[in-house]
């Protein structure tokens, strides 16, 4: 076989592997109970990376994606609403942004991803990286030394536009005892 042979086969081979991956599929009747235990090991293995709480992530999915049952989260693996970026891998749908104090809804472009656990990762890679305008905006996430401090340092970065973001993250980690995944240093 020739060398020209030797370097198809092996590109047709990683082309097949790359495209083979199929989308994680979700039922949107999932119990927050299952949602929990379904995230929390890629919640806690960014964390061991990358020091944001545990409980953090798994509070901000289930906020997100209402536990799951979006048509976002289940359908696209998109837990954060994240906005997408290119065109590819993207799907639009109507979400709700807080604008002066009223809820308005808009016509965006998410995001897709073959799995939760690949959308936890891209939300801790934004939540490191930051922003264009300011590297820096969640810095404080990651040296929080508990829960409360780090959605608040997300509420003050402008992770959302509620104005009561922070206190339904810590609502949703204390009735639900997210704290329990996390590992403080």
């Amino acid at each position: 076989m020739s060398l020209l042979a030797i370097v198809a086969l092996v590109t047709i081979v990683f082309f097949l592997q790359d495209h083979a991956k199929e989308r994680e599929a979700h039922s949107p009747e999932i119990t927050t109970s299952e949602f929990i235990k379904k995230v929390a090991p890629a919640a806690k293995r960014e964390q061991q990376k990358y020091h944001i709480p545990a409980s953090i992530t798994i509070a901000q999915a289930g906020l997100e994606s209402d536990w799951g049952k979006s048509k976002l989260a289940y359908k696209y693996n998109n837990l954060f609403g994240i906005k997408a970026n290119s065109k590819k891998h993207r799907v639009r749908m109507y979400t709700t942004e807080n604008v002066n104090g009223k809820d308005i809804y808009v016509k965006q472009y998410f995001q897709t991803y073959d799995s939760w656990a690949d959308s936890i990762a891209a939300h801790t890679l934004f939540i490191v990286n930051g922003t264009k305008d300011d590297h820096h905006r969640f810095k404080k996430v990651m040296s929080a030394t508990n829960y409360k401090d780090a959605a608040q340092a997300l509420q003050d970065g402008g992770y959302a536009t509620d104005p009561d973001y922070a206190k339904k993250l810590i609502y949703d980690i204390q009735k639900f005892h997210l704290d329990k995944y996390d590992e403080f240093k």
